[in-house]
Formats: C-alpha cells, structure tokens, sequence
C-alpha cells in the first residue's frame, strides 16, 4: 500500500464522476471518433458538465500526438472527469479533465473461453462508459482473473465485462438489447448500421445450439468465442464459421480497422 497526503484530488477518483472510452489508434486513424466522443458528451452530460466541439476536436488531437509517441497500433484510453475536487461533494470545479493513457496494442486474435454467471444487480440503460458502472462490475466479479465473463439475467444473455457478444443462429447474426442493460458499442452500433447484426433479445437457451458466437469492443474489433462453461453442447462451437466474413467484411475499409 502506497501512502500519499494530497491538497485535492481528481472527482473521478473521489466521486466516480467520470467516463472513459477506449480504442486503438491504427496509423494516425481512430475506428468512429464521432461514437466515440459522443458517448463521452452524453455521459458526462449525465453529470451536467458541458462539452463543446472545439473540446472534441482538441482531444481528438491530443489522441493523435500521444500514438505517435508510442507505435503505428496502440491502444489509448481517455479518460474524462469533473476536474479538481476540493474538499465536499457539491464544490465543483467548473473545469474538467481529460486524462490520456496510450501503449502499443499486443495482438491477441485467438479464441476465448467465456465463464457464464448471473448478473445479480437491477440493470439501467447505459449511454456511456461510466466508471462507477465498472466499479459494479469489479463488485460483482470479485476475484474473477480477466473480464471473459458472460453476463446473464433471468434467462437473457447481457454481455462480457469489457466487450459485447454476437450469435449467429438460424441463419443470422444478433445481439441483446441495449434495453437490457448492454453497453452500445461502437463496434455493435457500425454492423447494427449496416444491417450486418440484428438487436434482439438473446436467449441463455441459444448457447446450446448457436453456431458461432464474437465479442467484440474497439480494441479487438471482432474475436471468435471457443467455449462457454457450463454449457454442454452436441457440437463445439466453430470458431471459423463462414458467416464471420460477412461481419469482417462490413468492418474492412472503415477508418481506423485493422483485422
């Protein structure tokens, strides 16, 4: 444990007023920067602190110079807080902070293997990428060693903790409700846009007959999903489906895609 004595702190850190987005920066690119930004304004919007587009297009800047410090492919989170907290809830600063972490992006294409568990809590719509949603999620996972969790409630599949998931079934690909308490990713939002993914409500019975399943999020873009535990199937599931290209497809040539 590290002991500190501060004047202030940040009102992320001391209130969770805060909202991050991450994704990679591929040759000086950003895979949909106006998402992106935009989940940002609306969730920070939520804390009635106001953002303006020349604020977009400094931060989108800010971005750009920090990746070319590091690799043509990083990995970049931005982070988006209430600024200095002085002592007390409600003094705010009027001033917000943006916070930019950035390193090389470490390919990992290959299958996961994704742990089913119940979500316990009551589910809200989200807009952003709020940290104090993320906290809960830490709540729930408790000791769990990565985020290759699927999240279920009362039958319906939600998502994993940091990428949401596709199923291909009869004949086409789907992805739970946002209603349901999932994320709208960026990633999702692009192949729901196009038409290549339909939202609908993804049953827990699905997994013992769905051919192939994906997560996807704005680092991976898209990865296949080899297994879910405790779930017996009569076949595996294939992690080299046909029907992945389509998707692959609809991803190539968007600014800022490396597959």
């Amino acid at each position: 444990m590290q002991i500190t004595s501060i004047d202030k702190m940040d009102r992320g850190l001391a209130y969770a007023e805060c909202c991050f987005e991450t994704f990679r920066v591929i040759d000086g690119q950003i895979f949909d920067w106006p998402g992106h930004w935009q989940r940002l304004v609306a969730g920070m919007a939520e804390f009635a602190v106001c953002l303006s587009a020349s604020d977009g297009a400094d931060a989108h800047a800010a971005c750009l110079r920090q990746a070319v410090l590091q690799a043509d492919d990083c990995l970049l989170r931005l982070t988006l807080s209430g600024g200095d907290a002085d002592w007390g809830l409600f003094n705010r600063s009027n001033d917000p902070l943006l916070s930019i972490q950035c390193m090389p992006y470490q390919a990992n294409h290959s299958a996961v293997v994704l742990d089913l568990q119940n979500w316990p809590l009551p589910l809200q719509k989200k807009v952003a990428k709020c940290a104090a949603d993320y906290a809960e999620t830490l709540r729930v996972l408790r000791t769990s060693a990565d985020g290759h969790v699927l999240f279920e409630q009362s039958g319906e599949l939600l998502a994993t903790a940091t990428a949401n998931v596709l199923m291909y079934r009869q004949g086409r690909w789907c992805t739970p409700r946002a209603e349901a308490g999932v994320l709208p990713g960026r990633v999702r939002a692009c192949l729901l846009r196009k038409g290549a993914v339909v939202e609908t409500s993804c049953l827990v019975a699905w997994l013992d007959d769905c051919e192939a399943m994906l997560v996807s999020n704005s680092a991976v873009f898209l990865q296949p999903v080899a297994q879910i535990t405790g779930i017996q199937r009569s076949e595996p599931m294939c992690v080299e489906h046909a029907a992945m290209e389509s998707l692959f497809d609809t991803l190539r040539g968007e600014e800022g895609v490396r597959l």
